[in-house]
């Protein structure tokens, strides 16, 4: 939105100084005009009104924008001065729209170059930082290949970094489990690939459900494993019941899943706490086979 309002602002100068140049100045007959010059001019502002654009819409706001929107608005703002030169004579006496013809050239040169070097040294820091990602995630086989979640070794990591947190800073940290119901038995009667687009749809509903501080990992072939940092116990079944119905929504009744949520106690093991949550879980669809079987 800011940057679409320096565009704007840029419209409003050129109407300004086009108003005011009229008003000054007198307009050339025809045959006074040097249609070369013209064409020539008229391109330059066309081009520069065409990166001014761009800038505005491709670019992310933040300092390096603003310096090549003015950079660029100045440029152009020149090159509409010229255009308006070829029909417009200015009195002799008259000297602004040269100063504004010439002066601002170097300044909008200046910004530009400037705003691309910086441009270039944030482009290089970005291919950096995504080089490093893409080793990381080589190197550590931290993605699962079907869901494109984290798998359960960075889970395991990720738990250990905020387990010590927890103990340290006396924080909540609690995790939430889900199982898809009757997966093996899905898989086997109608194949891997509705299987894996099963298994997507829980991902991709995981994901939307959780908040930016949460992690979901593919825990095993049909679970997966919410890390919940700094969510005391009172607030996780919240957490693991919107969880529960988004996955079940994603699914559209092919398939349903059961979550468990667990707190993590002071002092706690991670393969405690898994195992805490594994036993609430075998429970829960105990339980979920009762009431079925009853039915």
């Amino acid at each position: 939105m800011k940057n679409v309002s320096s565009l704007c602002l840029a419209l409003v100068f050129s109407t300004l100084l086009t108003i005011l140049a009229l008003f000054i100045g007198e307009l050339k007959l025809m045959h006074d005009v040097d249609w070369v010059d013209l064409v020539g001019e008229a391109t330059s502002s066309m081009m520069a009104a065409i990166w001014l654009i761009l800038l505005t819409l491709c670019r992310p706001r933040g300092r390096v924008t603003t310096v090549l929107l003015l950079g660029s608005a100045t440029y152009w703002l020149t090159t509409w001065l010229d255009v308006l030169d070829e029909f417009i004579a200015y009195p002799p006496q008259s000297h602004l729209f040269t100063w504004l013809e010439s002066l601002p050239a170097p300044i909008s040169m200046t910004l530009l170059t400037w705003g691309l070097v910086t441009w270039y040294r944030e482009q290089q820091a970005v291919n950096r930082q995504l080089k490093q990602r893409e080793h990381f995630h080589r190197e550590h086989s931290l993605i699962d290949p079907v869901t494109q979640l984290y798998s359960l070794q960075y889970l395991l990591i990720q738990l250990n970094r905020e387990a010590m947190l927890h103990d340290k800073r006396n924080q909540p940290l609690s995790l939430v489990m889900v199982d898809i119901n009757g997966f093996a038995q899905y898989n086997r009667e109608h194949g891997a690939h509705k299987g894996d687009q099963a298994l997507n749809e829980v991902a991709s509903a995981l994901e939307v459900a959780l908040r930016e501080t949460d992690l979901a990992c593919r825990y095993t072939s049909d679970r997966f494993a919410i890390l919940l940092p700094d969510t005391p116990s009172h607030e996780v079944g919240v957490f693991s019941k919107l969880i529960q119905e988004c996955c079940n929504t994603a699914l559209k009744g092919a398939l349903s899943v059961t979550t468990v949520q667990a707190t993590r106690i002071e002092g706690e093991s991670e393969n405690a706490l898994f195992e805490r949550l594994n036993q609430q879980l075998a429970g829960a669809k105990r339980a979920t086979s009762a009431v079925v079987e009853a039915v």
